[in-house]
């Protein structure tokens, strides 16, 4: 069934959001200012300045039933009629936390750890502000909400990249995005204006099926928090023969209660005794699968 929740016209909601581009490095000039990037699932956020609230997933669909937590607490503030983007994210009191489990879900209990972290501001009643500058919008965003509620508040604004990319290092954020201060709001990534640099990715996954590709060992398939997040491939000639031998001795079943359609048609050689094994990659893509995910190495590290 189709959600029904009062919409301002007047607002009109991106196609995509603006997405900072992946880079090695960290602009620098003082045309830069710079945020922690958050680890979490994007989201904006259309308030008709009546209690009325909406929020939209990357893809522009409306997500209010999976996470009726940030509506209520979106329901609560007086600022008018506004579009904002931003991040909903699982806090773990230490650090941002990708847990697809814990964000989202339709019929889920309400989490009382999901907080919304605000970070650009489209529009301010029926005014466009996406042609300003983002240091506009971000000035106007922040005087929207100048306090900041433990589960509700704008992200700070940074002007030394380095020393906060050094202080993401040290501890374990998953990194710095890059903003030229006078660029306008650009849909997608048609832009040389929002950068990103992420610490890369390391995580203990468990191995529960092996990828054959004409019936010969191909790659790992792996598990993380109960959930499937992808297949890793880098795997030398003495580990494919010990592999094979394993597969024989452990056959089992798909340990998942669905599929991605790839997978769905991949051979796989599913396994009744699980092992661990290290892995890097990128990121979680919103589906929640490792990007451009590499083998480290085996056991847990």
């Amino acid at each position: 069934m189709t959600e029904s929740v009062h919409s301002d016209s007047r607002m009109i909601l991106p196609k995509t959001p603006m997405s900072p581009i992946q880079t090695p490095d960290i602009p620098e000039g003082p045309e830069w200012c710079y945020q922690l990037k958050w680890d979490g699932v994007r989201t904006l956020a259309r308030l008709d300045g009546r209690g009325g609230v909406e929020i939209f997933s990357k893809r522009i669909e409306l997500r209010n039933s999976a996470f009726p937590e940030i509506v209520e607490l979106l329901k609560a503030v007086q600022v008018g009629a506004c579009l904002i983007d931003g991040e909903i994210v699982y806090f773990d009191g230490v650090r941002p936390n990708f847990q697809r489990g814990r964000l989202g879900g339709v019929n889920r209990k309400p989490r009382d750890d999901l907080i919304y972290v605000m970070f650009d501001l489209l529009y301010d009643g029926s005014e466009d502000l996406r042609p300003l500058p983002f240091r506009e919008r971000f000035r106007r965003l922040s005087e929207k909400f100048p306090k900041k509620n433990p589960r509700l508040f704008v992200t700070d604004l940074y002007e030394d990249g380095q020393a906060l990319w050094e202080w993401v290092q040290e501890h374990e954020w998953e990194g710095i995005v890059s903003k030229r201060l006078d660029s306008p709001y650009t849909e997608g990534k048609k832009h040389n204006d929002w950068f990103k640099k992420r610490k890369e990715l390391q995580l203990t996954a468990e191995v529960v099926g092996i990828k054959l590709n004409n019936g010969q060992v191909a790659s790992l398939v792996l598990r993380y928090e109960d959930r499937y997040i992808g297949h890793v491939s880098g795997l030398d000639q003495s580990s494919k023969r010990l592999l094979e031998e394993f597969m024989r001795k452990y056959p089992g079943e798909c340990p998942f209660l669905s599929l991605t359609p790839g997978m769905k048609k991949s051979e796989v050689a599913w396994l009744s005794v699980p092992f661990p094994c290290r892995v890097a990659a990128l990121e979680f893509t919103d589906s929640g699968i490792l990007r451009h995910p590499r083998l480290l190495g085996f056991g847990a590290g």
